[in-house]
């Protein structure tokens, strides 16, 4: 039976932590309810504080920062953390509108009674603009959230109504402001929610401002293209005040400013001064464009660096037996690592590279090269000669290193994970949406 990691498990550990404060609180300081709208009342309470900490922990982690993006190993499973809490904050949303429909419902059923309610003249209060304020920004959020999970609009246009999400969470923290109970604010639960909106209007404010970012922005020029086999395209970049990288780590990459930027894997070691190699793969419009468009003198903006995938034989000890798998343009951080390695691996490393067919294979002569003047053992698979990554010939390893198509690298995680031993599974996870 498998224990529950909380670490492991940070967004359900988070909402379950925060329902546990709530009660904790209610026992402590706010008597219990007696009747069906005051549960409903403290039902709607709780599942607005979730979603708001949901929101401001989302905010946070769009931001990008630095500190964050180390302690939880890349910036790719900072954005896929970010993309489950914007889920999650969907689906609380949905929680908190059924609970405010529901005495409409159940007074048409018959199972309550209407709630007297006193006579009030129609002037201007706070609490009135408060909820018509969160109406509006609910209706936004989940439009948003619906558009986040339909893979078929372009990535260009949610980037656009991505920028929603700032204005509509300030507009989240004044709903929650004014409606969340005087009393709960000076509780333990209220100090830490206050504390968390204070740090998400932040976020918010900087990407209204679109500091997001900057502090890693580099600016430089392309210095040369070369258009490789299998739809393929190699840029070679100058960054002068470039500050340096880790063999396997990416940029986000910004040739065109209406475009935005896009993230790659830098596919050169660190040389001590600004020059650094990409190679990327048209898998889509703006990829399959890059050819045409891209040209030497062309101006460029790098953001990073960013990434955890930075566990190569650059010069740091293996923890054990290795094995690397490529899968297709998957081999870029991979030629990172190798170009880092300047001495003879310690322990066995096996590297599995996945084409289509040799002569589409990024970099072949210089992984072959590579491989053999530092003790590698390279199996190269051509899918074309009808070679395919067995799982089950996959030598036994501490460390599983993957890096290729998403459905390959699920495969090769589930597969590995039914070994007696099985080893420790590292991939990329990065998706912008």
């Amino acid at each position: 039976m498998k224990t529950f990691r909380w670490a492991a498990y940070p967004l359900a550990s988070a909402m379950l932590l925060t329902a546990l404060a709530f009660v904790l609180c209610h026992a402590l300081y706010i008597p219990w309810p007696d009747n069906y709208f005051a549960w409903r009342h403290e039902l709607m309470l709780l599942s607005g504080v979730e979603l708001i900490m949901l929101m401001s922990l989302g905010m946070l982690l769009g931001i990008r920062p630095l500190w964050l993006e180390k302690l939880w190993g890349g910036l790719d499973k900072l954005y896929r953390l970010h993309r489950r809490l914007g889920i999650a904050a969907g689906l609380m949303l949905a929680a908190h509108w059924l609970l405010d429909l529901s005495p409409r419902w159940l007074i048409q059923l018959g199972l309550i009674a209407p709630k007297v309610r006193p006579f009030r003249a129609h002037v201007f209060s706070w609490t009135g603009l408060a909820k018509q304020v969160g109406e509006w920004a609910a209706w936004v959020v989940l439009g948003l959230v619906i558009v986040a999970l339909l893979r078929m609009v372009p990535y260009g246009f949610w980037r656009k109504l991505h920028k929603l999400f700032a204005p509509v969470y300030l507009m989240g923290v004044f709903h929650s402001a004014i409606l969340i109970p005087t009393a709960f604010w000076w509780t333990p639960l209220g100090w830490a929610l206050a504390v968390l909106l204070l740090v998400g209007s932040y976020a918010a404010i900087a990407s209204l401002q679109r500091k997001v970012g900057s502090l890693q922005r580099h600016a430089g020029s392309v210095t040369a293209v070369h258009v490789l086999p299998g739809n393929m395209l190699e840029l070679r970049c100058e960054v002068p005040r470039w500050p340096g990288h880790q063999a396997g780590q990416f940029a986000l990459l910004r040739l065109d400013a209406a475009e935005g930027a896009h993230p790659f894997t830098i596919a050169s070691a660190w040389p001590g001064h600004g020059e650094l190699r990409f190679v990327i793969k048209a898998l889509g419009d703006y990829t399959a464009s890059l050819p045409a468009r891209v040209k030497p003198g062309c101006k460029v903006v790098l953001e990073g660096p960013y990434g955890g995938f930075t566990g190569g034989v650059d010069g740091r000890p293996l923890s054990g037996p290795q094995v690397w798998v490529a899968g297709g343009v998957g081999v870029t951080p991979f030629l990172a690592w190798l170009q880092a390695c300047w001495q003879p691996v310690t322990m066995p490393v096996d590297f599995f590279y996945c084409v289509r067919k040799a002569s589409e294979a990024a970099g072949l002569d210089e992984v072959r090269h590579a491989c053999q003047r530092l003790g590698i053992r390279l199996h190269l698979l051509e899918s074309d000669h009808g070679q395919r990554l067995e799982v089950a010939a996959l030598p036994e390893a501490a460390d599983v290193w993957f890096c290729g198509p998403e459905g390959l690298g699920q495969s090769l995680q589930r597969q590995l994970a039914s070994r007696a031993v099985p080893p420790r599974f590292h991939h990329e996870a990065f998706s912008l949406r």
